[in-house]
């Protein structure tokens, strides 16, 4: 019984309940269980197979799971969730013009001991590869969100993704149109202090884009709710 109670107060502080309302619940749901035990049914079979369902029925019933904003972590696992696909990009950017890259995949270029090795990718290829990165970042970024929110038992979850989805690819936009405004006000300069303010920019947009169709989201949820428990 013990485990069962303390692994149903570990799943309500996962969904945000108070710990009042935990406790509360935790001394309502250990009598119910003894008084099963005294009827002769275990406590397995008084809370079934999945605990984790249980214990999110248990607090739904008793109005204590409310969608939380989350804006803040929810842009944060977006963002660590485009870093493969940034990776990526940057290479396509920077690795594939390295001499590194060109002793492997180039061609040589010049006469006698003027020959050096070149590799000039076509515009199709450099075009497909970027397309790849974003779509990898995309994808990513989904990806980490739901694992994050369904760790979280986060009730607007499915809501959250499907916003993300449709309004994510104008967020990536608008960090590219800030990159590249912020970059020509250096000069496009390639040092590594302003490549990595170009990132910084690309993140930032990224994720406030993020939050923002977080927010939409929850509050889209809750209004559903309330109209719901109105009826």
């Amino acid at each position: 019984m013990k485990e069962v109670l303390a692994a149903c107060r570990r799943i309500w502080r996962r969904l945000g309940v108070r710990r009042a309302d935990a406790s509360s619940m935790a001394a309502e749901l250990e009598a119910d269980l003894r008084a099963a035990e005294d009827d002769g049914t275990s406590v397995g079979a008084y809370v079934g197979g999945d605990l984790r369902s249980f214990a999110l029925e248990w607090a739904s019933a008793r109005g204590l799971v409310r969608a939380r904003l989350a804006l803040g972590s929810t842009a944060l696992a977006s963002v660590l969730g485009t870093i493969p696909g940034a990776f990526f990009a940057l290479f396509v950017a920077y690795g594939m013009s390295s001499e590194a890259f060109a002793e492997i995949f180039g061609k040589p270029e010049g006469t006698g001991d003027a020959t050096v090795m070149v590799f000039n990718p076509s515009l199709w290829l450099l075009g497909c590869l970027y397309v790849l990165g974003a779509v990898i970042a995309y994808i990513g970024a989904l990806a980490a969100v739901s694992a994050w929110l369904s760790w979280r038992l986060d009730p607007t979850r499915r809501r959250t993704l499907r916003y993300l989805a449709l309004g994510l690819p104008f967020g990536t936009a608008a960090a590219v149109f800030s990159t590249i405004a912020f970059a020509s006000t250096e000069d496009f300069s390639t040092q590594s202090s302003v490549v990595l303010a170009d990132a910084a920019v690309a993140l930032t947009v990224f994720g406030v884009s993020a939050a923002v169709l977080r927010l939409a989201a929850v509050r889209q949820e809750r209004l559903a709710l309330s109209l719901a428990e109105s009826l």
